[in-house]
This record gives C-alpha cells, sequence and structure tokens, in this order.
C-alpha cells in the first residue's frame, strides 16, 4: 500500500500548492515545439544481405507545455510529448528503442524555492539528471539511437517487439544506450532540489512498472519490476574557458511476482557521466551496469529481462568540434552481456563519424558513417531466414540527416 499512498500524497500536495496560489495566478503561457528527422541512408549488413538497401526513416516529436507563474516566485505546469519513428526496413513502425508507445510524456509539476515536485508518466531521476555524450546528430546516433536501422531477416513470426525478428537487431537484448533508464517511462514521481553551487539532486519513485493509471491497482504481472527507485546528482560548474559537467545515477526496484528467484531479480543499475568543453571542444565519456539484459527496456513476463548476477556494463565515449555553423564529432560505445548458463558473452561496438552544418535555427543537416559490430556464444546468422538465433552480425550505415525544428 505504500507505493499507492506516495503517489496520492504526492498529488495531494502539488493539488494544495495549486490552491493555496489560485487567487494570484499570472496568465496561462503556452508553448508548442517540436522537429521532425528525415534519414537517408544505405544499410549493408553482414550474414544478411536480402537487408542491404537503401532505407528511409522518419524520427519525430511534439511537445506541448504549459507554465503558471505563482504571484510571490514559483509556478506550476505540464508537460506532453508524443513520439513516432518509422523505417521503411521494418515491418511496422518503431519508435526509439523499438517501443511503438507514441506517448512519450504526460506530467505536470510545481516548483518554487525549495526545489520541484513533478507528477506522471515521465523518466525516472537518474536519466533526467544524467549526461550525455557529445554527438553530432539528432536522431540517427550511436549511443541511444532514435533511429537504428540495422534489423532481424523476417518471414515467419514476424513482430514489432524488439527482441523478434522483423525489428532491431538487439542480441539477447542489447542495445547500445549509456543513459541510466532502468526505471523507464512508468508512472511516477520526482523530487528535485534547486541548484545550488553546481550542484543538483533528485530521487523518484515509480509504484509499479507501468504506463497504465488502471494497473496501478491491478494484480502484479509476473516478473514485474515495481517500487522501483531513482537517486540522482549533477554537478556543474565553469573555470574560465572551460566547462565541466557531471552526473551520477542510481536504480533499484523489486521484482514482486518473481518465478524464478535463482534466474530474475530485482533490477539495479548504476553509471555516472562527465562533460568537459573547452572553446570550440567537448569531450564527454559515460559509463552504465546494468542487470537488464543487454542494457535494452524492462520487460515483464514469463521472459522476464532482469537477471539475478547476470550484468550489462556499456561505455561510451564522445569528442565535438564546432565552429560557425559546422560540427564535426565522433563516438565510441562498448557492450558487454553476461549471458546465464553460458561462460561466453555477449558483445557490442558502434562506431560513427559525423559532419553537421546549421543553416539556420529550424533547418540542420548532417551526414556520416556508422560501423556495428555485434558477436554471441551461438556465433551465427541464417541468412535471410529470420529465426531466432541470431546474436553475431557486423553492420555499415552511411546516412544523410536533415532536422526541421520549430
Amino acid at each position: 500500500m505504500f507505493r499507492f499512498a506516495a503517489i496520492g500524497i504526492a498529488a495531494a500536495s502539488v493539488l494544495s500548492a495549486c490552491l493555496a496560489h489560485a487567487d494570484a495566478l499570472a496568465p496561462l503561457q503556452l508553448r508548442l515545439n517540436g522537429h521532425a528527422s528525415a534519414v537517408g541512408a544505405y544499410v549493408d549488413q553482414s550474414n544478411m544481405d536480402g537487408l542491404d538497401e537503401a532505407v528511409l526513416a522518419i524520427d519525430t516529436g511534439l511537445y506541448g507545455s504549459a507554465v503558471l507563474p505563482l504571484d510571490g516566485g514559483g509556478e506550476i505546469g505540464g508537460r506532453i510529448a508524443v513520439d513516432l519513428d518509422y523505417a521503411t526496413n521494418f515491418d511496422s513502425f518503431l519508435n526509439d528503442a523499438g517501443s511503438s508507445d507514441v506517448l512519450e510524456e504526460l506530467w505536470f509539476y510545481w516548483e518554487g524555492r525549495l526545489g520541484r515536485v513533478q507528477l506522471g508518466l515521465m523518466d525516472g531521476a537518474a536519466d533526467v539528471l544524467g549526461y550525455s555524450v557529445p554527438q553530432v546528430s539528432r536522431s540517427i546516433r550511436a549511443d541511444n539511437p532514435e533511429v537504428f536501422l540495422l534489423g532481424y531477416p523476417c518471414r515467419l513470426f514476424c513482430s514489432s517487439d524488439p527482441q523478434r525478428p522483423g525489428s532491431l537487431f538487439s542480441p539477447n537484448g542489447m542495445q547500445l544506450r549509456s543513459d541510466i533508464h532502468g526505471s523507464d517511462d512508468y508512472l511516477k514521481i520526482m523530487y528535485a532540489t534547486p541548484v545550488m553551487s553546481g550542484f543538483r539532486f533528485a530521487v523518484s519513485f515509480a509504484p509499479d512498472g507501468t504506463r497504465d493509471p488502471g494497473q496501478l491497482f491491478g494484480d502484479d504481472e509476473i516478473n514485474e519490476q515495481a517500487n522501483i527507485w531513482d537517486i540522482a546528482a549533477s554537478y556543474v560548474r565553469t573555470m574560465g574557458a572551460v566547462d565541466l559537467g557531471l552526473s551520477v545515477g542510481y536504480v533499484t526496484g523489486e521484482n514482486v511476482n518473481n518465478i524464478s528467484p535463482t534466474l530474475f531479480g530485482d533490477v539495479e543499475e548504476w553509471g555516472g557521466a562527465a562533460k568537459l568543453g573547452y572553446r570550440e571542444w567537448t569531450l564527454g565519456a559515460a559509463y552504465r551496469s546494468t542487470n537488464v539484459a543487454g542494457g535494452g527496456p524492462i520487460v515483464s513476463g514469463f521472459a522476464g529481462n532482469a537477471l539475478d548476477d547476470e550484468v550489462t556494463d556499456i561505455w561510451s565515449f564522445g569528442l565535438t568540434y564546432e565552429r560557425g555553423p559546422w560540427m564535426l564529432g565522433a563516438t565510441y560505445i562498448l557492450a558487454d552481456e553476461e549471458l546465464p548458463f553460458s561462460t561466453a558473452e555477449q558483445q557490442g561496438t558502434g562506431l560513427q563519424f559525423a559532419a553537421g552544418y546549421t543553416f539556420s535555427e529550424s533547418i540542420r543537416m548532417t551526414g556520416g558513417y556508422q560501423r556495428f559490430e555485434f558477436d554471441g556464444p551461438i556465433n551465427t546468422c541464417f541468412t535471410d531466414a529470420g529465426g531466432f538465433a541470431c546474436d553475431t552480425l557486423d553492420g555499415n550505415v552511411g546516412y544523410l540527416e536533415t532536422t526541421f525544428s520549430f
């Protein structure tokens, strides 16, 4: 009951703050912005020459916000974000990291001198405060891509599930992303302190591993993660021409319906990132350790993927140079996944070189090259045949991305 009581108390607190200032509200401020990235690419996958083709991919995001300033300082407001991606080489539309959720975020907040309280469908504190490595491209990135074009071949039993043939290539669940996203976009509450001498701290709580309010009070799914806590901190400082940013985060949860305690466990992940800027140069590094198989999103059901004593480690590095409208950069990411019932490991790497040119505040064009390598214990992938036994693949992607924003 504690997990549900916490949400109720938080909702009541936010509502009370709003009512207390109801007679002293300034005009409501509304804002709508978004982006659309069009990617043209040629994909060359080893072992699966039937998927070597020219590809068109679209990544879109639409964001709406409302802010109501309060008399004497502070504000209340909310945000909604919808997202839809599509690539012509997949059997169905796919969103970021293979998700098919069009509604990405929906949350409300109150912010004052004591900090910020946020409630709704949103990322956890470790993801919100976490820094990412610098990258040039908007959507087709090596680390945490919104457009990822390597795919499983599929003839039978095709699915948009990111773990199944016909969709994103994610052998043994592996996804190359260094952000600490273990609590996912679940319904949760978050508190963040004000920035104090460059430091900021935050904590978030998701009572249930769900995006559906109706399931908060329902029966727990098999291998469902609940009571998920995020704890995070960040630090930013400018010293002359040098900008420094640091972040750390930790996520822990509870498998509330564990059908196999010797295999599945409670979700746990942690990591950190550092960014260093000097004049036109920005250098960044990130590390993430998680027991979610492969580093992808949490999966419930009989095929749960928060494993007991099996860890995936991910390292990411990025360097960019920006001068005038031009931006150049390189990114490298490496993942190493421990597998149950096997002494072998699943490994994956991504390398990207890119150059971008900004025409205006609304239009930016980027071109580049990506190289991916995945190696697993089976060491095979049946050419053009589909199926589930595919854990080894090399891939090359040459692309041109145009982003329109408003």
